[in-house]
């Protein structure tokens, strides 16, 4: 891409600047939102973006010029070349388009974007605090747009007062007009105002002006030099706090007053009031008055259903439940803060949002949940009536009448008699800070509020009491759904304040809940809630690694594709590419990879990441959008599904010896199942012998299409053969590790895909010839091949899927590329009509098959891969079919160009063609199971 693609029309430019100026210019001070009061001489920071508020580009640059092997400094010295009237200069000032300049640094710029675009988090810090002072930011930075219209470097503006950048106002730093514009449009005076850079011309000429300037070498002392001068600290004291929500706002005058009056002190400063980011139902706030750190809780503006969101039954509880010693406060004064609130001494302590909890040692959860299950022993033992709690509640009643048969069964299998106990109906680890969240206290059973734990989360928060868990489910999350599935449909939920135990899913596959004491172990359970259809919705600790995935993919993957087609192509591309172990290094180094093994086949995590089918096909799309990533991040076929055999089924003196050399990415493996003489579609047709004899395995048979056996890195074979050809059809395969320097291998040809190697694993066609391998190993035992087979089929069937849906997102963005790019008959190939009916049904396709495999993988989590048979069978029909045509059409774009291998479009449309062969199979299967299920 070229750098006259950066630039978008004058007249969006004009538009852009218009707008924004309309917007800026608009807000008549009076309007303005700061009111600072005392304090310092400062009234506003100004931020440079680049080595300031984000990584500088420069260092990113000289990264690219060490990776790409030019001389250092190449770039920049480029960009200075002429000063103020050379052709960067001009670029930055909107002034020129430049004709094909520097084309691999457009592609530079493009593809750093997305590296440099993190804040860094002491500087967003920094300024949640500058702002919780009413004092002013300011953005002032050199920037130009990309082809999609956005800042090159793009920030949160909400962070912002102003926001100055150079290509829209035709003026760069160090140009004097540059600052001024800024103040005029603070309406602050020089001296007023901070300006923080990391280059000496940009603070030289802002020092010329009166502004007070900090050169950042990095942020940490940066930001501790502006606290100096500001003189109140940036760093957050207290944790998951923001500001607060403009509908959530509350007068602070009235507040301070009624505070100051309470508190019967001579209190100095300003009242300092931000809010708790956890937690919707009653809003929390973080109160400092001189030394007085308070928590004040109250209920959510707006209209209210009776009973719901009563900070008075909180308050109650808390005064009179002396097992929780808060020192509280209350009132319900109107005209003080809206409606009922009341306020606590503040606690320091640790909110937790995942209910895992990450990064912890098995012992420190267990001393998390052993405290948690103390304090609700305190909160069971406390005495109703001398706390003044005796008419708390309806005793007895907190069941539905249909429930009276399992209370009565409850009642004679574990003596559930006893008084009336104070619960906490929402006693679960997310929501416990040294005190328990009160806002829905009953009385009741000691088991009931036990619920919360035996939540959809349950297994990755230790299995907390799991069986009295379940038991206890019903009871407490049926009570709360009930209350909104008796109001009328066509009335619409009063606010946004509902808090709903996990939502539910139309894709979700029925279940009975069992009461009977089984041990048995169920699917993987991250998904149990809704279908989570975007990156978005994953975990925080999945979507960290989602995000990390892809920077990877931009940082290291894509830019090394031309060297990599370059190795493909050459005479040594029988020899794995040393770039390629390199890459793997990395990528091993940054947590990414054998990320592919899924939850429910590992979950204890020891072999990889414990991602559910779900969270791992999200990860899979983005490996998918490179021919060279999955075997970068140890999760390309074969190897993943005979490591995840060996997971399953292998003994620990199998996996001991290929799959730790397997996952730690020293070995590859190959599957061996297709022969030439049968239709190998049907598993039950495989020919080939093996026999007892003498301790020993003895192999015959013929094979060909197996990928991989041609790498050098090859050093097991996992071979599928007949052991009893008398058995019953499914009962007759066997499967076996074969080491491939065992005699009588024999290695016929490589075989071409429509003239392609797919060097250096390559597809073989190979002779097992009195190939004996010893007894042990067998897996699993005799005539258990076809179960094995089809287990380790499940997972990887997703794995194929979500690969070609990023090959074909990949092969859309490229076809969108080119059709902006190219010409032709007078008119650009983006206006034509074919082109963008092409476009439109690519985007369609795609979409469908996304959301069909990421409906099979939730079934597989939730169900098991049993339940999911027809899910699967789909989505292996559907997903190679959209991917060859989407990819078709980006080649039919391309022209001849689509064809070579200067773009990844050819080798795309030969990987979807061949997951082709599979079709046939699948629609038998999917049609049996139509008639089967509908009939």
């Amino acid at each position: 891409m070229c750098l006259r693609q950066l630039l978008q029309s004058s007249q969006l430019q004009r538009a852009w600047r218009a707008a924004f100026l309309k917007h800026v210019q608009g807000r008549h001070p009076g309007a303005w939102r700061w009111t600072h009061s005392g304090g310092g001489p400062y009234r506003a920071v100004i931020f440079d973006m680049g080595g300031v508020l984000l990584p500088s580009p420069g260092r990113v640059a000289a990264e690219w010029e060490v990776q790409n092997h030019i001389p250092s400094e190449t770039i920049v010295k480029a960009l200075i070349a002429g000063g103020e009237n050379g052709l960067w200069m001009k670029f930055m000032r909107a002034e020129i388009t430049t004709e094909d300049f520097l084309q691999e640094f457009g592609r530079l710029c493009s593809e750093t974007d997305e590296r440099v675009a993190k804040q860094f988090p002491v500087m967003t810090e920094a300024i949640s605090q500058i702002w919780a002072k009413d004092l002013q930011t300011a953005v002032l930075s050199n920037n130009f747009y990309l082809p999609n219209g956005k800042s090159f470097l793009l920030l949160d503006w909400k962070q912002f007062d102003v926001v100055v950048e150079s290509f829209l106002e035709g003026v760069c730093k160090p140009d004097p007009r540059m600052y001024k514009l800024c103040l005029e449009w603070l309406g602050r005076q020089p001296s007023e105002s901070i300006f923080l850079d990391d280059l000496g011309p940009n603070l030289k000429a802002a020092a010329g002006l009166g502004i007070h300037t900090i050169k950042v070498h990095d942020p940490e002392t940066a930001v501790k030099e502006l606290e100096t001068l500001l003189g109140f600290p940036l760093r957050m004291a207290v944790p998951n706090i923001r500001l607060v929500r403009k509908t959530m706002e509350i007068p602070k005058d009235s507040l301070e007053k009624y505070l100051k009056d309470l508190l019967e002190t001579q209190v100095t400063g300003p009242l300092e009031l931000l809010q708790f980011d956890h937690g919707q139902s009653n809003p929390t706030y973080y109160v400092k008055l001189a030394s007085h750190q308070l928590i004040l809780r109250k209920k959510p503006p707006g209209t209210l259903l009776p009973s719901v969101h009563a900070v008075e039954r909180e308050f109650r509880v808390c005064v009179g439940g002396g097992a929780c010693s808060v020192s509280s406060l209350h009132s319900t004064l109107p005209g003080i803060v809206g409606n009922a609130f009341y306020l606590m001494e503040y606690c320091p302590g640790l909110i937790n949002k995942d209910p895992s909890p990450p990064g912890l040692e098995p012992s420190q959860r267990r001393a998390i949940y052993t405290a948690m299950k103390r304090v609700l022993c305190k909160i069971h033992s406390v005495d109703l009536k001398a706390a003044g709690l005796e008419d708390y509640g309806k005793h007895g009643e907190h069941r539905a009448p249909w429930t009276s048969l399992v209370v009565q069964w409850l009642r004679i299998h574990l003596q559930l008699q006893g008084p009336q106990l104070l619960m906490e109906q929402q006693y679960c680890y997310t929501l416990v800070l040294l005190r328990v969240v009160w806002g829905v206290v009953l009385t009741g059973f000691l088991c009931l509020c036990l619920g919360q734990a035996s939540s959809v989360t349950v297994k990755q928060t230790g299995k907390l009491t799991e069986f009295m868990c379940n038991l206890a489910w019903d009871f407490p999350v049926k009570k709360r759904f009930q209350i909104f599935k008796e109001m009328l449909a066509t009335k619409p939920l009063m606010g946004s304040h509902h808090s709903w135990s996990r939502p539910q899913s139309l894709l979700r596959t029925p279940s009975i809940r069992s009461y009977v004491t089984s041990t048995d172990s169920s699917p993987a359970l991250a998904s149990k809630g809704a279908l989570i259809f975007s990156p978005e919705g994953l975990s925080p600790r999945v979507r960290e690694l989602y995000q990390q995935l892809k920077e990877f993919m931009e940082r290291h993957v894509y830019p090394a594709e031309p060297e990599l087609q370059r190795h493909q192509a050459s005479a040594e591309r029988w020899t794995p590419s040393p770039l390629v172990e390199d890459l793997k290094e990395k990528a091993k180094a940054e947590g990414l990879w054998n990320l592919f093994l899924p939850l429910e086949t590992d979950p204890e995590k020891k072999y990889g990441t414990g991602l559910t089918n779900v969270e791992y096909a999200h990860l899979c799309e983005v490996m998918g959008t490179s021919l060279y990533a999955p075997e970068i991040f140890n999760c390309s076929a074969p190897d993943t599904g005979n490591m995840e055999l060996l997971v399953r089924y292998g003994t620990e003196e199998q996996k001991a010896r290929w799959l730790v050399p397997l996952l730690e990415g020293k070995a590859r493996s190959c599957f061996a199942m297709t022969e030439p003489q049968v239709a190998s579609s049907d598993a039950t047709n495989i020919e080939s012998s093996i026999r007892e004899e003498d301790g020993f395995y003895v192999i015959n048979g013929h094979k060909w299409w197996i990928t991989g056996i041609l790498d050098p890195r090859c050093q097991l074979c996992v071979f599928m053969g007949k052991t009893d050809p008398h058995a019953p059809r499914h009962q007759q395969q066997s499967m076996f590790l074969v080491p491939m320097d065992t005699p009588g291998i024999k290695i016929i040809r490589p075989l071409k895909v429509y003239g392609l190697e797919d060097a250096p694993g390559g597809h073989g066609e190979v002779l097992f010839e009195q190939v004996r391998v010893p007894k042990e190993n067998i897996i699993l035992g005799p005539g258990r091949g076809f179960e094995i087979l089809l287990g380790r089929l499940g997972s990887g069937r997703i794995h194929h899927c979500m690969r070609l849906i990023g090959c074909s997102e990949r092969a859309l963005a490229l076809m969108k590329a080119r059709a902006k790019s190219r010409v032709a008959f007078g008119k650009p190939l983006i206006e034509q009509g074919t082109v963008l009916a092409d476009i439109a049904l690519s985007r369609v396709e795609i979409e469908q098959a996304r959301l069909l495999v990421l409906k099979a993988a939730h079934i597989m989590d939730v169900a098991g891969n049993k339940a999911a048979a027809l899910d699967i069978a789909m989505i292996k029909m559907v997903a190679p079919s959209m991917a060859s045509r989407v990819i078709d059409r980006a080649i039919q774009v391309f022209g001849a160009a689509g064809l070579s291998s200067d773009h990844p479009l050819a080798q795309f449309f030969v990987g979807a063609r061949v997951l082709h062969l599979a079709d046939q199979v699948h629609q038998r299967s999917v049609a049996k199971m139509e008639l089967k299920h509908r009939s």
